[in-house]
Formats: C-alpha cells, sequence, structure tokens
C-alpha cells in the first residue's frame, strides 16, 4: 500500500493467512472476474486484493469467522472505525482515500448483487484532498525541450532521435505515460499520419499525428532502418515503437524509462521547474485550449471519459485570458492618453 510504510504492523505469517483466506473468498473472486472482463490492470486488481487484506486484518475479530470472511458483519460504525485506525496507524491522506473508493467499489458491487442488506462505506467519507494540477511549461519552453532532444550534436544521435519523437508525441497529442509506452508499428496508419492509442479499460481512440510530432516519428524509424543501425528493427505489427538497449539487448522502454527520459531531457534544457510526461500532458491540454481548440475536442484527444474531467484545465486557460485582457486595457488606455 502507498502510505506509510510502518502503518501496517501484522506479521509475515498474519499477511499470509489473510491473503490465502481472501483467495479463496467467493465474494472476491467474483469481485475480480467482473474487475477482469471490464478490462481492469493487473496493478488494480493487486491494489484492489491489499485493501481487502488490509481491511480484514484490522477488522479481524469483526469479518472473520471459521468459515471464512464475513463482509456482512461490517456496518458503518465499524467502517468509520476502520478509518480512524487507518489514520492512526500513520498511513498518508492519500492512501486512505484510495483504499476508501477501492472498497467502496467492492461493496457497492456485493449490494448489487444482494449478498450484503447495507454498503458500510456509502456515506463515509475519508480526508479531502487538494488536488494539485502538473505545472505547465510555457510554449517557448516547450519548443527549447523538444529540439535540444533533437540535436545532432548529442554525444548518441539514435537516442537523441528517439527521445524527440517522445517528447514532440507527448506534446502534441497528449497521450499518457502508459500509452506512449505501448503503442506498437502495427497501431501507426501507413504514413505515420494517426496512430491507434490503447486506453483505459481497454478504450481504443486514434489520434492525428501532423508536423514536428510526425516529422520526429519518421526521422526515427528511418534511423532505425538502417542496415548500419545498433537498433536495427524489422517494425513488424507488434513489435514494440520506443526501445532501448539493456543488458545489452533491445528491449522496449518501461514507463520508469521513458519518465526518466523526460525528466533528463527538461534537465538538459534548462527549464526551472522538474518536468514529467504528465506536465507535457498538462501542457498540450492548456496550450490547445488557449488556441481556441474546443474542450470536447480536447476530451478526445486526451482520452477522458467524462468532460469534467478535461474542464479543470480552464483554469490555465482563463490566467492566459486575464493576461490578454490585460495588455488590450493598457493599449486602450495608452491610446486615450496620447
Amino acid at each position: 500500500m502507498g502510505g506509510s510504510g510502518s502503518g501496517d504492523k501484522r506479521s509475515d505469517r498474519e499477511r499470509e493467512s489473510i491473503r490465502d483466506t481472501l483467495s479463496r473468498d467467493p465474494c472476491w473472486n467474483a469481485y475480480q472476474n467482473q474487475l477482469q472482463e471490464s478490462g481492469r490492470s493487473s496493478r488494480t486488481l493487486l491494489a484492489m486484493a491489499r485493501d481487502l487484506e488490509l481491511l480484514a486484518g484490522l477488522m479481524e475479530g469483526i469479518l472473520w469467522h471459521s468459515c471464512g470472511l464475513l463482509w456482512e458483519n461490517l456496518d458503518r460504525a465499524l467502517a468509520v472505525r476502520f478509518v480512524k485506525r487507518l489514520h492512526e496507524r500513520g498511513y498518508a491522506f492519500s492512501s486512505i482515500s484510495r483504499t476508501l473508493s477501492n472498497l467502496r467499489g467492492f461493496y457497492r458491487f456485493l449490494k448489487t448483487k444482494g449478498w450484503i442488506m447495507e454498503d458500510p462505506f456509502r456515506l463515509v467519507t475519508g480526508p479531502r484532498l487538494t488536488k494539485s494540477l502538473p505545472p505547465v511549461i510555457s510554449e517557448e519552453e516547450a519548443r527549447t525541450l523538444v529540439s535540444l532532444s533533437g540535436s545532432l550534436g548529442d554525444k548518441d544521435e539514435i537516442k537523441a532521435i528517439r527521445d524527440r519523437a517522445i517528447l514532440e508525441i507527448f506534446y502534441q497529442t497528449g497521450v499518457r505515460l502508459s500509452e506512449l509506452c505501448s503503442v506498437r508499428w502495427s497501431d501507426l496508419d501507413g504514413d505515420a499520419a494517426s496512430i491507434l492509442i490503447h486506453g483505459k479499460g481497454g478504450k481504443e481512440r486514434r489520434i492525428p499525428l501532423v508536423g514536428e510530432a510526425r516529422e520526429a516519428l519518421l526521422s526515427y524509424r528511418i534511423r532505425i532502418s538502417r542496415e548500419d543501425s545498433p537498433w536495427k528493427s524489422s517494425q513488424a505489427g507488434e513489435e514494440p515503437v520506443f526501445i532501448g538497449e539493456a543488458g545489452g539487448k533491445l528491449r522496449p522502454l518501461s514507463v520508469f524509462q521513458v519518465g526518466r527520459i523526460v525528466r533528463k531531457r527538461g534537465l538538459e534544457a534548462g527549464l526551472d521547474q522538474a518536468i514529467t510526461p504528465h506536465a507535457l500532458r498538462h501542457s498540450c491540454a492548456t496550450h490547445l485550449l488557449n488556441h481556441e481548440a474546443d474542450l470536447r475536442e480536447i476530451q478526445v484527444l486526451l482520452g477522458h471519459a467524462s468532460i469534467g474531467t478535461t474542464q479543470r484545465y480552464v483554469h490555465t486557460s482563463l490566467e492566459a485570458l486575464s493576461i490578454k485582457l490585460s495588455k488590450a486595457r493598457n493599449e486602450e488606455d495608452c491610446l486615450r492618453s496620447a
């Protein structure tokens, strides 16, 4: 769990006992099957299981029975006590909120199936989190970032060309980190004018690739196609687009490697703030909004399920509008005083 490491004081034997019992629990197995059918990732399933193990461990005397786990024994008062215990054990607010979200989903499933009468977590609220948006880089900073990454003066030319393609695609399309890492050559159309993105929950969307982003990707494709390329690739169907060397072998770039690449290139470009893939995604949406792109268009591009998620980018656009209005007002005052 992502909270304080000292929060969970169970022994390894106790954890193993809980894990074993949960693995045989029919309610959890049914819910797990539903999550898998809806396209949830293995990471999501693992996090869900850990949160159920945590609930079972902290409420052992209430949920445990010789025949297994009795989820229906938990009422709202006990659910509140569980949250209080998480606080007492030093779990981070973000971890408590995540755990509550997972448990609400599980108990909502149990109630829908008619296996419990009431959802004990329905009215239980966790700590209020202040959601901070990632930093936005200026359009000038974005141009500096991608141009420096493609410099032929880089000591490792092929990496520079690859990194520029990565940065251009992040900034132009706003794809998620995991989405970029999963791109295969078969996801590109013939002339790399668009990419099929495999998004959250198994949802797919095709997005356009134009200008510098398309040129950067084509340059990368040409470079790794050359006979003398150390990264010689056939670019066949399911081969990953973005690769690198690890242990003397070519392997697909992981999300951690791509994150490091973005941060490294940001430092080399002399940007004041730490640059992450999500910051580039946020900057893409904000700059598109500043250039009068429609919110619905941005929603489709970013793969947001809800327009409400896209609307959070409006605040930076309003800041830009405020600057423009102030500038226009100053120019008007100057004309009047002339």
